[in-house]
């Protein structure tokens, strides 16, 4: 489903461009004085050839060109695959070690012991950061560095300093770039384009957003029940109340305190212990 994801986004993300391309073609042809101040080469090539790089490549923001490296660092990627393979092993022990024992002995969040619920997703708190620290390693550090070294694609900004983000809003921009680029250039923008106001474009992003993460659990569960996409949304009230904060008390980490508490107890943990107790329920219905 995440394949399935990421071949949409780029195709999207391929139609634009294009099409935009043969718009600012279009108009240099016809000799639109605005269009002429633009640098653009109006005989860019559209070939088959561009199409497989652009969907192997690790961006989903298509172009028709892009930067490159000289050359393969061949001992740089076998340290690389090194590395992959050990904190892959690290989080599959985390998981099978911590993680599958808490949640077994876990009782339904909303539908148990409300201490107990506290209890476990307190506990569970910390192994699932471990884990999600060592997959983030493992996919925007090491995965997509190896596949841009073996392609010689030179824009190596998978992420930025997103664990010292003083907003939410800050952290959704900077931890994975990718997304935020064609969320950007595809969504956000032409809705400003369109007229739409920045709060009600950021709420549509969002909104995008909150499916597509739906989508990529939901699906392979074969279980809707939304806690990804309300978790997601649940980000644009706290996106205001961090931005506020920030804006109150200058100069302090407020925002970062607020953000880190959120992501590392009342997020990720409970949607795991949503997402498995209503997948065994589904489960024994079916039985």
């Amino acid at each position: 489903m995440l394949f399935a994801c990421i071949v949409w986004l780029k195709l999207v993300s391929y139609a634009h461009t294009n099409y935009d391309m043969r718009a600012l073609a279009n108009s240099a042809d016809k000799g639109d004085a605005s269009s002429s101040s633009v640098n653009v080469d109006c005989s860019y090539d559209v070939s088959f050839k561009s199409l497989v790089y652009f969907m192997v490549a690790p961006t989903l923001c298509y172009q028709t060109s892009y930067p490159r490296t000289a050359s393969v660092r061949k001992g740089w990627v076998v340290r690389q695959f090194v590395k992959l393979i050990i904190f892959t092993g690290v989080m599959g022990f985390i998981i099978e070690q911590y993680i599958n024992p808490i949640v077994r002995n876990s009782q339904h969040p909303l539908k148990g012991n409300l201490l107990y619920a506290i209890e476990r997703v307190l506990k569970l708190s910390v192994p699932n950061l471990y884990v999600w620290l060592c997959m983030f390693y493992c996919f925007f550090h090491l995965w997509l560095n190896i596949l841009a070294e073996l392609l010689r694609f030179g824009d190596r900004e998978f992420y930025k300093d997103w664990w010292n983000a003083k907003t939410v809003e800050e952290y959704w921009r900077m931890w994975n770039m990718p997304v935020h680029k064609w969320m950007v250039r595809h969504i956000y923008f032409p809705c400003l384009r369109h007229g739409i106001p920045k709060g009600a474009a950021l709420l549509i992003a969002f909104t995008v957003s909150a499916i597509f993460h739906e989508l990529c659990i939901a699906v392979p569960c074969h279980i809707f029940k939304f806690w990804a996409f309300i978790g997601i949304m649940f980000q644009v009230p706290l996106v205001l109340i961090t931005n506020y904060l920030q804006n109150r008390f200058r100069n302090s980490m407020v925002g970062n305190m607020i953000f880190w508490c959120f992501f590392c107890i009342f997020g990720q943990p409970m949607c795991v212990l949503l997402y498995y107790h209503d997948l065994m329920n589904r489960g024994v219905k079916t039985k």
